[in-house]
């Protein structure tokens, strides 16, 4: 949290200032109105002044400026982007779509290479376009392990059929969070309990692992 940082430093918040630009018209395009909404009146209610529609063209050391003459003195940057391709795939001769992520069929294989499987953010299945999102990647996961063990095995291949609509739980940085799920959508501080359980309960998987 930006503001408890500020407390253990000798600088005040009162100096702190916020820019969040965006190339989008609105944020969270993905998710419904009220999300869009809500998400937007949190950021003006704390001081951050959005900027919508900006594309920024030029990062200096001690600012940004964007196409439309936009400029913003800076003193950190933080730069979020959406997933990308590392740039071997497309040299690899492996099929792709126009971001560069490998194209797979419903069982998780390259449309050309069919010993070759893919899964998570690297992948785009041809018949369901998914967002890249954790939920789907991870989900992914035991799917792949059943196609490569019945590869092995030469038995048929299963097809994966990824969920249309996930869930999305976003902390609003007071103790509260945000649920997104199609058209529905709510904010709570039970919310932010659920979510804060769901992460520590993920993240335990990986700090306490058998011996191999």
């Amino acid at each position: 949290h930006l503001l408890q940082l500020l407390k253990q430093s000798t600088i005040s918040h009162s100096k702190l200032i916020i820019h969040l630009v965006h190339r989008g018209t609105e944020l969270l395009s993905g998710h419904n109105y009220w999300v869009r909404r809500r998400v937007h009146d949190i950021l003006i209610q704390r001081g951050i002044q959005v900027h919508l529609g900006e594309t920024v063209c030029e990062v200096l050391p001690d600012k940004i400026r964007c196409n439309s003459g936009l400029k913003v003195d800076t003193n950190y940057i933080v730069w979020v982007t959406h997933a990308s391709a590392p740039n071997w795939i497309r040299t690899s001769g492996l099929p792709t779509d126009s971001n560069g992520f490998i194209l797979v069929n419903d069982t998780l294989q390259s449309l050309a290479h069919p010993h070759i499987f893919a899964a998570g953010d690297i992948a785009t299945m041809v018949n369901y376009h998914r967002p890249k999102a954790g939920v789907f990647a991870v989900r992914q996961g035991k799917p792949l392990f059943e196609n490569l063990r019945r590869l092995v095995l030469g038995k048929p291949l299963k097809p994966y059929h990824p969920q249309k609509r996930y869930l999305s739980l976003m902390g609003t940085g007071d103790g509260e969070a945000i649920a997104s799920w199609g058209a529905f959508a709510w904010q709570s501080r039970w919310l932010w309990r659920w979510k804060d359980y769901i992460d520590r309960k993920f993240m335990t998987q990986f700090s306490n692992l058998p011996d191999m």
